[in-house]
């Protein structure tokens, strides 16, 4: 991959996330608003972005050289309105997102991070399996239960994320029913149960006023990697 030079990353500003809070405003969520304030975006949020993610390319390959990082992992800010009542043609946050050997695609598990006017997120995971990444996942959980159990119950996962998150239905899968005797163990069938599995921790909006958001975006990576590496492994 090509590497990229330009100015270093040494943070958001107060004018980056006031700019998201206009957006909050349905009286300047418009393209004329947008588009007369188009150069705020462009230099206090498109720019240090891209800044952000030149750091981010070799800093995430030091974890694993398979986690893709270009500028197509940023997010654009404008919101698919097609299936959607609201009808506000702008996102209120800026984000970004990673995945192993492809860039950011929605139905594999993926590191995600944005901020908005009231936190820093970030994120990783499955959040939107389709049916049968969903069977994948469970499949791939219950017979490989062990490693995942020594993944999250890893002392830096846990203080950072305490447990997984998502979505569960009310009782073991169909596929599972004729196992139930082997299906003993709590965290087994409450994991078999989930329809989403992520971690997340929010932050301060203001931890993206400093340099320092480089390490703490690839401190959370780090400590998620295991985790995420497992659920991709599963849909592959």
């Amino acid at each position: 991959m090509k590497e990229i030079f330009e100015e270093p990353f040494l943070g958001f500003t107060e004018d980056s996330i006031n700019f998201l809070k206009k957006l909050k405003n349905p009286k300047f969520n418009n393209r004329d608003w947008f588009n007369e304030n188009r150069e705020i975006y462009e230099v206090y949020l498109k720019q240090p972005m891209r800044s952000l993610i030149n750091i981010l390319t070799s800093e995430l390959r030091e974890i694993d050289e398979d986690i893709l990082v270009n500028y197509r992992s940023i997010f654009r800010i404008n919101r698919d309105i097609r299936f959607s009542n609201d009808k506000t043609p702008y996102k209120s946050h800026y984000a970004a997102s990673f995945c192993f050997n492809a860039i950011k695609r929605a139905d594999i598990p993926q590191f995600y991070f944005h901020f908005s006017p009231d936190e820093f997120l970030i994120a990783g995971g499955q959040y939107s399996p389709d049916k049968d990444k969903l069977k994948l996942i469970r499949n791939y959980i219950f017979n490989n239960f062990d490693t995942l159990l020594d993944i999250i119950s890893d002392k830096d996962f846990v203080k950072e994320y305490k447990e997984i998150h998502g979505e569960s239905i009310s009782r073991l899968p169909k596929e599972f029913e004729s196992k139930k005797n082997e299906i003993n163990d709590k965290t087994l069938i409450k994991l078999l149960m989930m329809k989403q599995f992520y971690v997340e921790k929010t932050y301060k909006p203001d931890v993206v006023f400093d340099s320092e958001l480089v390490g703490l975006i690839k401190h959370h990576i780090k400590v998620m990697h295991d985790f995420v590496k497992f659920l991709d492994k599963a849909v592959k």
